[in-house]
């Protein structure tokens, strides 16, 4: 049995095992369950990605704002150096804005502000740093939507040229940032939990 099926049933058996407890014997079970949850969304998350010279033109066609509704929330990733966050909300048909932080102990270390845009028949992910890009917007066109990962690329752009989001579970949202930096293949994962509705 794969490792991202065992994760679904615990995800589901979890569920499941809470409509029959009482408030104290969930809470008993989550402290139990809490240290794992990383490694689960660990397994849920990874996967084998299409090489980014593959990925020339939009494939997945179809694909509107609607298909991002589970992104609206708070998700939130701890790390050993700091937590990272992810603040979204949908603002129209055509819009959804959001904002990512890096936080360590008091102090914001990185702010981004984020969008997903519906213009026509594409879809794109747009984000605008202070200080990166002279504070210009920078744009990643949708390309595919593959094995539940949404695919943005902007292959003129320094670091990264792809950005995936995927939906593993309910409340697991995975993002991977990659790219090609001074010659060489660099990937950074983000494993979030959801927060907030």
């Amino acid at each position: 049995m794969k490792v991202k099926t065992v994760s679904w049933f615990v995800y589901n058996g979890v569920l499941k095992i809470h409509s029959r407890l009482n408030k104290k014997q969930y809470i008993y079970l989550m402290k139990k369950l809490i240290p794992f949850l990383p490694l689960i969304a660990f397994y849920s998350c990874s996967s084998e990605h299409k090489p980014l010279s593959e990925l020339n033109e939009p494939v997945s066609k179809n694909m509107t704002l609607k298909h991002f509704d589970w992104l609206e929330g708070t998700w939130q990733f701890n790390s050993s150096d700091g937590m990272s966050m992810e603040i979204w909300k949908k603002e129209n048909d055509s819009l959804i804005t959001g904002n990512g932080y890096f936080i360590k102990g008091k102090d914001t270390l990185f702010a981004e502000k984020l969008e997903i845009q519906q213009k026509g028949s594409d879809l794109f992910y747009v984000a605008t740093i202070a200080e990166q890009n002279n504070g210009q917007p920078v744009p990643f066109r949708f390309m595919e939507f593959n094995k539940g990962e949404y695919n943005f690329v902007n292959k003129d752009h320094d670091f990264p040229q792809r950005i995936i989001y995927k939906n593993p579970q309910p409340d697991f949202l995975c993002v991977r940032i990659e790219g090609t930096e001074k010659g060489k293949l660099r990937k950074e994962d983000f494993n979030f939990l959801k927060v907030k509705k």
